[in-house]
């Protein structure tokens, strides 16, 4: 719903902009507007506002924030929640490695992972008996990957983690997740990036068309006006569009917890 009161405000405030700006900047440059300008200035409002409602539906619908963002602030990179994991502890004295499984607890307002027992993931304990150097997350195929931390040896202290996020890497890929919150699997997407630039191009490709065979500019003047309204759509315009479309989080979904019993 609100994507269509967007669509239709656009349109009226596009429609009135080209024809306003048109009456003046056309009878100022050729000597007269363009015929049927109250039209042409309605089809114009309509091509812009339509691809900047379908840009902002594509990014809004997107799979993380900003996904499909302007040039100022996309994020090409996809995102997915998970509800469990394997943490791979290394002792710090015995120098070997335990699993220990791990699940998301409901009814929490931040993320929390616990085990069996109900004590709370940390990346490493009090004491520093154990440190986690690896998680193992489960695929759809019923397998697990190996996300390894990225760490280094210190002299008379061990080993420590390299990052500030203490990022955990995919062994033989692209995806990772942040250890302090390892509830989402970020994947950094190529595809992504050239869709989100792609996007972004064809903004100025829409106020183009706007400007040149809809409302008759010539093609020199419709190209800078496309650079002029372009640039202050992305800066100005698309993230408040962003913003106020932008989709509520779901509820949190109903859970079995360790025992069994619906949390």
């Amino acid at each position: 719903m609100v994507l269509v009161v967007t669509f239709a405000v656009l349109t009226l405030a596009f429609t009135a902009a080209f024809w306003g700006l048109s009456l003046f900047l056309q009878g100022y440059l050729y000597s007269m507007p363009a015929s049927r300008l109250p039209l042409r200035a309605l089809v114009g409002g309509l091509a812009v506002a339509g691809y900047l409602t379908m840009w902002t539906f594509v990014n809004t619908r997107a799979d993380s924030e900003n996904k499909y963002g302007t040039f100022f602030e996309f994020n090409p990179t996809g995102s997915k929640e998970i509800t469990q994991f394997d943490a791979v502890r290394y002792g710090v004295n015995t120098k070997e490695e335990k699993t220990v499984p791990y699940k998301l607890k409901t009814g929490t307002k931040t993320p929390e992972f616990v085990d069996a027992d109900g004590q709370k993931f940390k990346l490493a304990d009090s004491g520093g008996g154990t440190i986690t150097v690896a998680l193992m997350i489960p695929d759809a195929d019923g397998k697990s990957t190996r996300f390894d931390a990225e760490m280094r040896d210190e002299p008379r202290v061990g080993k420590v983690y390299s990052t500030e996020n203490k990022l955990f890497k995919e062994k033989g890929g692209a995806r990772y997740l942040e250890g302090e919150t390892p509830n989402v699997v970020f994947a950094p997407s190529s595809a992504t990036l050239w869709i989100a630039m792609a996007l972004n191009a064809l903004l100025f490709l829409a106020w183009f068309i706007a400007f040149f065979p809809i409302l008759q500019y010539f093609a020199g003047h419709s190209v800078g006006l496309a650079l002029v309204f372009g640039i202050l759509t992305m800066v100005v315009l698309m993230p408040l569009l962003f913003k106020l479309n932008k989709l509520k989080p779901a509820p949190p979904a109903v859970a079995m917890n360790w025992s069994g019993i619906v949390a």
